[in-house]
């Protein structure tokens, strides 16, 4: 899988830090960041009734608490109506697996999960509406959410493609 392959050669990789290469600690976080390039995310989109009011960061982090990854980042949009979980350090580098536990920990009534960018390195989505009572409801303005997962990488091709 492509998160392996990366962070196998980030970490194997001694001209990093050879003759001329960079020093240990700035090799140290050049191999971090290659390897959460490999590593599994999982995108939220909201959609409001008006401003979203940090509602992506809220369901970002339900996310993170729900499926266990307190420690990972949530990085928003500033327009608050997006949010990224990760990089999810799992056993498991199968996103649809990380989708669905996404889905199970916020709950409610979802679409089907479906792969929107197959291959070797998938995207999969899925999205619910929101409805009063439940934890993501209007309350806020929140009509519906939509959750992607891949790794890093793969989102970011993903989002590339959907802006051509």
């Amino acid at each position: 899988m492509v998160n392996e392959d990366i962070e196998a050669s980030a970490y194997e990789d001694d001209d990093l830090t050879g003759e001329g290469g960079l020093p240990p600690e700035q090799a140290d976080e050049l191999a971090d960041l290659v390897g959460d390039l490999g590593s599994l995310m999982v995108s939220v989109k909201v959609e409001t009734d008006g401003p979203a009011c940090g509602a992506a960061e809220r369901v970002a982090g339900r996310i993170r608490s729900g499926v266990g990854e307190p420690d990972c980042r949530v990085q928003v949009a500033e327009d608050g109506e997006d949010a990224v979980v990760g990089p999810l350090r799992r056993g498991t580098g199968d996103p649809l697996d990380a989708l669905r536990e996404a889905m199970t920990v916020l709950g409610g009534t979802w679409g089907e999960a479906a792969a929107v960018s197959p291959g070797d390195d998938p995207v999969y989505y899925a999205y619910r509406d929101t409805v009063a009572g439940d934890a993501d409801g209007p309350v806020d303005g929140l009509v519906r959410i939509h959750l992607w997962a891949a790794t890093a990488w793969s989102l970011a091709g993903y989002v590339r493609e959907q802006a051509d």
